[in-house]
């Protein structure tokens, strides 16, 4: 079956039949003629998408005479394969030049609509194997149909915008600079591929699937299989040499310090990939129908704390190995570090691999850091192997620092990489170095949004994502207890199943799901996974003063109640793949 409506020249497009031309659209998009869909609309939006067809098509054909001497073609209603159901009105095509063509009949064009375009562009041009192998310029223009528009560019979103008369003087600027360029064929588009970096759930059923990753140019400037492959080496040096190490893979939120250890699990023999992050576990193993490749800390410690079973995995793997818990939280003589190196040294040989990330420290008991780990190896002679941390690790037999333990690239957020400086900026009060960096997001198509009002928030979302199965969701701290519109995800006893966690991602039905906005998560919940879009709620818990962050609603009995509660706030604005969108009534 074909991901799109309808394909032609510009030769042939100036011939098709309107009626046949959309009744092909409907066909394909509805599965009913335009006949059946006037008496027995498949959905609401059925009619009213025709007229939008007609309307469309009667506007190329009036602007089609001054352009179609240029080689070229059009293609309808194409769906990016793997993007969420995601389809631009037309992609038209001239030599080395893509243009994404957005069709309204009503200037009230708003936020939400320039968005879905500027999503298009990135898409096309970051993750389309065919527009990167033949170097194609992307462009996008949001076109109103029945208004006389002079050509111009929406600076904030890097978009043409078109009226009637507006097509063609456009494409006669892009033709000037057509030189040697030439035209990519419809087959050769048709049969490239579509790879975006995959969500972690998306990740863990690939590597369990043992499917290759995804060409993405992103990755490809990562040094991802680097990092694996140094992890490998050490572990086959500890095999060979019947040592003990320590092994520390770092890397800025969103560089696939997750998916590094899901892969470090899956490809090495007698490997486990640990994280006490409840909520990570429950929604991996659910989604993967699969108890055994994730596991969770909690019941790993406790059988060897209180049963004295010592499982049989040499290479333990630990993500979020710088919230490990320390003594006072675990309630024992020994933290989590302690633990886990008790058991690693029951084995001939072993190596422990703590994924560490920065900031992301959110539950008493996890303030301790990287420095516990040092405390776990006292005369334990273990080599430890890290990008850096060397001053902390005065107890280790041997201290290797390796570059190559550090991943270079963030991932998660389709080439933003600057968007996790504009959250540090954030953090500390540094608006106005925020505000040049929001100037970089917006090249990078990075979608960054203040609104003070929740309804506000979900209508844009919803607008955006209408017609995908694209995730959006509300996360709010827990410091708030009845956030205003919105309720909060509850804590799920062990009677539930699924948890009301897991419901908020992973079952579509529930009343907790994230598209349905009637639920928020909290930093807890949603620590370590991701939605396309985030709503952060910023509650009054953490407000913003002449004199810096005021932070109320705090966890006194921890060693740094302010931070903890940044760091909250760090981990909810680093949700959204897409981007963010922050609800608050706070000025910032």
């Amino acid at each position: 079956m074909n991901n799109y409506g309808w394909k032609g020249t510009f030769k042939e497009f100036s011939e098709v039949d309107k009626d046949h031309l959309v009744n092909q659209l409907s066909l394909h998009i509805y599965n009913q003629t335009v006949e059946e869909a006037q008496i027995n609309p498949a959905k609401e939006s059925t009619l009213p998408q025709i007229r939008a067809w007609y309307d469309c098509i009667r506007y190329l054909q009036e602007e089609l005479p001054y352009f179609q001497h240029l080689p070229g073609f059009l293609i309808f209603e194409y769906e990016i394969v793997r993007s969420g159901r995601k389809r631009p009105d037309v992609l038209l095509f001239l030599p080395g030049e893509v243009l994404v063509l957005e069709f309204k009949s009503y200037s009230g064009v708003d936020d939400a609509e320039y968005t879905q375009t500027s999503l298009y562009i990135r898409d096309l041009q970051q993750y389309h194997s065919a527009i990167q192998t033949f170097s194609l310029q992307v462009r996008g223009a949001l076109v109103v149909t029945k208004e006389n528009r002079d050509l111009k560019i929406n600076q904030k979103y890097q978009i043409y915008q078109l009226g009637r008369g507006g097509l063609r003087v456009l494409i006669d600027k892009i033709a000037k600079r057509l030189t040697n360029a030439k035209l990519i064929s419809d087959l050769d588009f048709l049969e490239g591929v579509f790879q975006p970096l995959p969500s972690i759930i998306e990740s863990a059923r690939a590597i369990m699937r043992e499917e290759d990753l995804p060409k993405i140019k992103t990755l490809k400037s990562s040094n991802f299989d680097t990092v694996v492959n140094e992890v490998k080496s050490i572990v086959e040096l500890a095999k060979k040499n019947r040592t003990h190490h320590l092994i520390l893979v770092s890397g800025v939120p969103g560089a696939g310090k997750t998916f590094v250890g899901l892969t470090l699990a899956h490809e090495i023999e007698k490997a486990i990939y640990l994280s006490g992050n409840g909520p990570l576990v429950d929604v991996l193993q659910d989604s993967l129908k699969n108890k055994t490749f994730v596991q969770a800390l909690y019941d790993y410690k406790t059988d060897f704390l209180n049963y004295g079973k010592v499982p049989e995995e040499q290479v333990i793997i630990f993500d979020e190995a710088q919230r490990a818990w320390d003594a006072k939280k675990m309630k024992k003589p020994q933290s989590e570090p302690d633990v886990i190196i008790q058991i690693a040294k029951h084995k001939p040989w072993s190596v422990v691999v703590g994924l560490i990330g920065e900031g992301q420290e959110i539950h008493l008991g996890e303030e301790g850091g990287i420095g516990l780990w040092n405390h776990a190896i006292h005369n334990e002679n273990i080599h430890v192997h890290a990008k850096h941390h060397q001053h902390v690790f005065p107890n280790a037999l041997t201290y290797h620092e390796n570059k190559d333990l550090h991943l270079n690239t963030s991932l998660r957020t389709h080439k933003a990489l600057q968007y996790f400086e504009w959250v540090e900026a954030f953090i500390s009060g540094d608006f106005e170095h925020c505000k040049t960096l929001e100037k970089q997001l917006a090249n990078e198509r990075f979608m960054l949004k203040v609104v003070n009002s929740l309804a506000e928030a979900k209508l844009f979302v919803e607008k955006l994502y209408e017609g995908t199965n694209k995730t959006y969701g509300i996360v709010v701290s827990s410091g708030i207890k009845n956030p205003k519109g919105v309720k909060v995800v509850p804590f799920s006893d062990r009677n539930v199943h699924p948890k009301y966690h897991v419901q908020y991602f992973n079952y579509p039905e529930s009343n907790y799901y994230c598209r349905n906005l009637k639920y928020a998560a909290t930093e807890f919940q949603v620590q370590g996974l991701e939605l396309d879009m985030a709503i952060v709620y910023w509650g009054e818990d953490l407000q913003w003063t002449n004199t810096g962050w005021k932070s109320s609603q705090l966890k006194h009995d921890a060693e740094d109640p302010h931070q903890l509660k940044l760091n909250a706030y760090r981990v909810l604005l680093t949700r959204g793949r897409d981007g963010v969108v922050i609800c608050s009534n706070n000025h910032f």
